[in-house]
């Protein structure tokens, strides 16, 4: 089980820095299967929502919806 932090996650969905976000893709989307899942702790789950809403200016139905999309992000 691999664990995802806020980093990863907050990389993955903004997509905003070419290095760390092509790590963060690598690691979802190749690295995680049903064998190997990954584990996303309440507190980076929250983190990660703080983050989304203060420093890229997400409203709550934006973040809400990005869970909801088929592509994930």
């Amino acid at each position: 089980m691999i664990g995802l932090d806020t980093t990863i996650l907050v990389r993955y969905l903004a997509q905003d820095d070419p290095v760390q976000s092509a790590a963060a893709t690598e690691i979802i989307e190749r690295r995680l299967t049903e064998d190997n899942p990954g584990f996303i702790s309440i507190v980076a789950m929250v983190e990660t929502v703080w983050v989304l809403d203060r420093a890229y200016g997400l409203a709550a139905a934006e973040i809400a919806a990005i869970g909801l999309r088929p592509e994930g992000r």
